[in-house]
């Protein structure tokens, strides 16, 4: 890849810097239609165990997640958001696991917000932790925000994600993310 960016670079040489560039190869899927958007695990790790998604007979206490130091830095993800940019990548999705359990998140969505050509930056999460990073995470730059919300009875919420947590916690993570004027929010629902 890096070979293939330093040939690309040097192909539009004669632009001035900070100039809009076409990429000369987009990026493209199987069936040849160009990359748009580009979705990043930023951890696999979730402190939800969804019987649909990482349900406890599997992801119980002997499963080993990821050593921190095999996990992308910021600034691999960074570098790797970059180069897809520049292939015509205009919109990335942070996921997991749980991306909001990822430390310091605001400072990698800070970060990717800075990318020249990079149009949104999106965060599909469980809202657990939301109420509490929606604030910083809006400030950073995230541009909208899918929240995975099954429920509103305590009950069925708690069976179906496994967790002792109350649906009302998401909610305020849904209140908290209310931006002045438009609101970038969308709720997935598991039946």
């Amino acid at each position: 890849m890096d070979k293939f960016m330093r040939n690309a670079r040097a192909e539009n040489a004669c632009t001035p810097p900070g100039a809009a560039v076409a990429p000369r190869a987009a990026a493209r899927d199987a069936l040849d239609r160009p990359l748009r958007q580009l979705r990043i695990s930023v951890t696999d790790r979730c402190n939800f165990r969804c019987t649909y998604c990482m349900p406890k007979r599997a992801f119980g206490s002997r499963y080993r997640f990821l050593k921190r130091s095999e996990v992308l830095s910021f600034e691999e993800i960074a570098r790797v958001t970059s180069i897809f940019t520049e292939l015509g990548v205009e919109r990335v999705r942070l996921t997991g696991g749980e991306p909001t359990l990822r430390r310091d998140l605001p400072r990698l969505v800070e970060k990717l917000a800075r990318i020249p050509g990079l149009k949104e930056i999106n965060l599909t999460t469980n809202g657990s932790q939301l109420a509490r990073l929606a604030g910083p995470l809006r400030d950073a730059g995230l541009s909208r925000v899918t929240v995975s919300l099954d429920s509103l009875d305590d009950t069925t919420f708690r069976a179906r994600h496994d967790v002792d947590l109350p649906a009302g916690r998401v909610r305020d993570g849904l209140e908290a993310r209310r931006p002045a004027g438009r609101q970038n929010l969308k709720v997935n629902t598991v039946g």
